[in-house]
């Protein structure tokens, strides 16, 4: 988009002006994936250009033009003043980058002026380009320049974008405004057609219709019941959206007033039994509880994530209910059709940021919801229950619809204290305009959460892989972010890598009267622009080049859809984003292996050291690096967490062969109804087992995976249990040395103790004999008194000793008897003491009379450092830097705060 276009995309109407020839140059960057719809190449076209671009359309793509222009300044209306003030910087950066490309016109001229001189024919036309476009730059700041860019504005040459034509524009107060539906036709024998209706745009396959004309234009809408089995529609709904489902298969039968209300309940499903009186509607017959609520996991009155939602997988066949009036006709009847019902999981991708943003708008949209919650039980509670909660569902619902995105997100720019932003005026420009383009583009998705993520027929989000598997967990933005594919492409030394993270979406697909689709299933999140790698895009892109003679029934349609979201991550044919899920993982494992084999060495190199000269030391050494294993366990959960994420996959697929089974099955018994095309079901049939095959085949590829990095684990494994059992040998091997050497220091106690045999015996007559006793050189004592007292004293010390050293209870006694023992003497020393400046134990009265005597003698005092007057009573008041007396024990809080204590007592 050139300069200026946001600025002045919804400026009044200019003022006349001296026409100016716009410059006409060739776009350097040409779009590998063109656009589909009028609105995507009139934005895609120059700034300049787009008035002969719009004259030049039909009226009802110029009615498309004007309804997508009323639509943005409608969002642009509803910012927040947060969001406005946004506007406002990106108007200023705007001008900054104006004025400095102005200022450096002149020199670049110059300096492409010379090297235009020397430069060969090729260079010299890219030259000549820039040229061109530096001599626009240079009038940029004149006012002829300003009034031919009002000229240029939509408002000049578009008519009725001030106000809304409300046969054409969607209720902006609808959660649904911005969402378009898809329409695709097929003429048996003759391929795709353009439907023509007046509510339609675009051309086959690229038809859409707004959500709210498709879903609520009672009389307009092409979602009816047709009786023509040569024509084959398919409608689809961006969303796995319940209640857009059940208003969409009303729509089709004609039909107000459904209720699932017996259906939905929990408290009500033991008293809620299925019949098919002439009160139930087709729709609900359709939508009956075993085939749409009781199936549905994790629903509103669960109380379980928003991502624990889903429709159980299965594949049904339900009855086609009868046209009216066919009972009473007389003519011939046609044979019975049959309807199918299939749900089934698939694998896609989103962006990482993206991602997070849902999760945010999620987050706050469940905050606000129990906040009502929490409203509507205090209303009820003070008996202002009706009028309470009608002015509460009122507000919140004006909440939801005016609030913006950045409502939601808000919180993630706080988060990042020093969030990256660019430096040079263009850069910021294009920051800035990117940023609110992101607020408009997913205006239409957070409005849908807001509104439907908790109601009676919820909204069903898109899951992670660890969303899908532990559904119960509140959070796990963390273990989303240990994803194979997030880890792969999140480069950190490329500055340009997307992180993107697998997903896993829903398909929702009814087959009526065998002429008629209608499915189900999310597009990415925000994105409102054509999306190359969405689903329905690839659906749509095979039916532009499929062959008649490949869509003969409505069943080879449903085929074409189904294999479409099986073959995301398998379909090697799109130039887009999705990441290359197989090449991602086979990476992964290769370089768990290459770490593996890193492991191996490692315990190779330690175990080689056993022989070196000092082989009690090494085989200690590598105990101790037996017992680290760190890099081996990070090794062994990175391997780990890739055979999850593969099981997971690998669980999607074989759903998805079961319910492809079912509906092969079906389509084997619909061949054998003589009433029915035989030849074009069997057909349809011989497809779907095709299909089977191929995804058995996708299984595999992930089952081949899987078995490399199982593979891989255990090797990892048993290098764990070498490492445990060469650390049990060195062990081993280690006691074994140290008994030899106990055995050596045993020896040498053998001979100490062979010598003090010798010698004990000496020593004890020797000192028998050389004590003073009477017997033997008159000493003043017998030698059995001796004896009696030696004996007697050493026996009760030995027994004290084994006493504290084997009994607990002696050494309580001995360390209580201690513990008693000083506190009776501090005590006594305390009592010795009266007169002792630590006041704790004193009364009331002794206190007073110390602080009385305290403040006497510092009046007494010639130099006085608190300062007390004569007359002063207590030293109470006196300042915090003031309290202390000259010892440093007493402060005015310690006083105050027994003086209390004792007056209390």
């Amino acid at each position: 988009m050139p300069p200026g276009a946001v600025r002045i995309a919804f400026s009044d109407p200019p003022p006349k002006a001296q026409p100016m020839v716009p410059y006409n140059v060739e776009d350097h960057y040409v779009d590998p994936v063109p656009a589909t719809d009028v609105w995507a190449v009139y934005l895609g076209t120059r700034f300049s250009r787009r008035e002969e671009l719009y004259e030049g359309f039909t009226a009802p793509e110029k009615e498309l033009i004007r309804k997508e222009l009323r639509r943005i300044r409608y969002l642009r209306q509803c910012l927040t003043p947060a969001d406005r003030a946004l506007v406002v910087e990106l108007e200023q950066a705007h001008s900054q980058w104006r004025e400095a490309a102005s200022r450096r016109s002149n020199a670049d001229l110059v300096r492409i002026e010379a090297e235009l001189a020397r430069a060969d024919k090729r260079r010299a036309a890219l030259l000549s380009r820039n040229r061109a476009i530096l001599s626009r730059v240079q009038l940029w700041q004149s006012q002829v320049y300003t009034d031919f860019q009002q000229q240029m504005s939509p408002v000049s040459y578009i008519s009725g974008l001030e106000a809304a034509d409300d046969s054409v524009d969607d209720d902006p107060r609808k959660a649904d405004y911005g969402y378009n539906g898809w329409i695709i036709a097929f003429d048996k024998g003759k391929g795709g057609v353009t439907l023509e209706h007046p509510l339609c745009h675009g051309k086959f396959p690229h038809q859409k219709i707004p959500m709210q004309k498709l879903l609520y234009e009672n009389n307009e809408t092409p979602l009816k019941r047709a009786r023509d089995k040569n024509q084959l529609r398919y409608f689809h709904l961006q969303a796995n959206n319940m209640k857009w489902v059940e208003d969409a298969i009303s729509r089709y039968y004609g039909e107000d007033g459904s209720s699932f209300e017996g259906h939905r309940k929990s408290y009500q499903r033991r008293l809620y039994q299925h019949s098919t009186s002439k009160g139930e509607s087709n729709t609900e017959k359709l939508l009956k509880r075993e085939l749409w609520h009781g199936q549905e996991r994790g629903g509103v009155d669960t109380h379980m994530p928003p991502h624990s939602r889903q429709i159980r997988p299965r594949c049904a066949i339900v009855p086609s209910p009868p046209w009216d009036g066919d009972s009473t006709s007389g003519g011939p009847q046609p044979h019975a059709s049959q309807d199918i019902v299939l749900f089934m999981p698939y694998l896609h991708w989103e962006i990482e940021k993206r991602l997070t943003r849902m999760t945010n708008v999620m987050r706050e949209t469940r905050r606000r919801t129990e906040q009502e919650y929490e409203l509507e039980r205090s209303a009820k509670r003070r008996g202002t229950w009706g009028s309470v909660v009608e002015r509460a569902a009122m507000v919140a619902r004006a909440e939801r619809l005016n609030s913006t995105i950045s409502d939601f997100v808000g919180d993630e720019r706080v988060r990042r204290s020093r969030p990256w932003r660019p430096q040079s005026p263009l850069g910021t420009y294009l920051w800035l305009a990117s940023k609110l383009y992101q607020l408009i583009d997913e205006a239409a998705d957070w409005r849908l959460i807001g509104e439907h993520l908790y109601t009676q027929s919820p909204l069903h989000v898109r899951r992670t892989l660890e969303q899908y598997s532990c559904w119960t967990s509140e959070d796990t933005s963390g273990r989303d972010r240990q994803q194979v594919v997030y880890r792969g492409t999140r480069l950190r030394n490329d500055p340009e890598a997307i992180p993107r993270v697998v997903m896993v979406d829903q398909l929702w697909l009814w087959i009526l009267d065998e002429n008629t689709i209608v499915t189900a299933f999310p597009r990415r999140w925000g994105r409102n622009k054509p999306d190359p790698s969405a689903v329905h895009r690839a659906i749509r892109d095979h039916l532009a080049i499929v062959d008649k003679s490949q869509v003969t029934s409505i069943y080879d349609l449903a085929l074409i859809i189904i294999d479409e979201c099986s073959k995301v991550f398998f379909d090697r044919t799109k130039p887009d984003l999705r990441p290359e899920v197989i090449d991602i993982f086979s990476t992964t494992i290769s370089n768990i292996s290459e770490k593996k084999m890193e492991a191996y060495s490692r315990f190779g190199r330690d175990v080689k050291r056993m022989n070196a000269d000092d082989p009690l030391q090494t085989a200690e050494e590598l105990l101790r690096k037996s017992i680290n294993i760190k890099f081996e366990w990070s090794v062994l959960m990175e391997a780990q967490s890739v055979i999850d994420q593969l099981q997971i996959m690998q669980e999607i697929f074989t759903q998805q062969i079961t319910v492809m089974g079912d509906f092969e099955k079906a389509l084997r018994a619909m061949a054998s109804d003589p009433g029915r095309d035989q030849e074009k079901v069997r057909s349809a049939a011989e497809r779907a087992a095709a299909l089977i095959a191929e995804m058995k085949l996708r299984k595999s590829e992930l089952s081949g995976l899987e078995k490399r990095a199982v593979d891989i684990r255990g090797q990892l494994r048993e290098l764990l249990d070498m490492k445990q059992q060469q650390s049990g040998i060195i062990e081993a091997k280690a006691a074994i040395r140290r008994a030899d050497k106990s055995v050596e220091m045993n020896r040498s106690i053998i001979v100490l103790t062979v010598v003090s045999i010798f010698f004990l015996p000496l020593s004890f007559f020797a000192t028998l004999f050389g004590m003073n006793a009477q017997e033997f050189n008159e000493g003043f004592m017998s030698l059995r008194t001796q004896l009696v007292y030696m004996f007697a004293i050493s026996s009760a010390v030995i027994v004290l000793s084994l006493s504290f050293a084997f009994s607990s209870w002696a050494r309580a006694i001995l360390f209580g008897s201690f513990r008693l023992s000083h506190a009776y003497i501090a005590h006594k020393m305390r009592r010795g003491k009266p007169k002792q400046k630590n006041l704790n134990g004193a009364s009331a009265q002794t206190l007073r009379e110390f602080m009385i005597a305290k403040q006497q003698e510092w009046e007494m005092q010639d130099n006085n450092p608190v300062g007390l007057a004569s007359g002063s009573r207590l030293p109470l008041h006196i300042k915090e830097d003031e309290q202390k007396d000259k010892s440093g024990l007493f402060t005015e809080i310690a006083m105050a705060r027994l003086w209390r204590r004792r007056r209390s007592e």
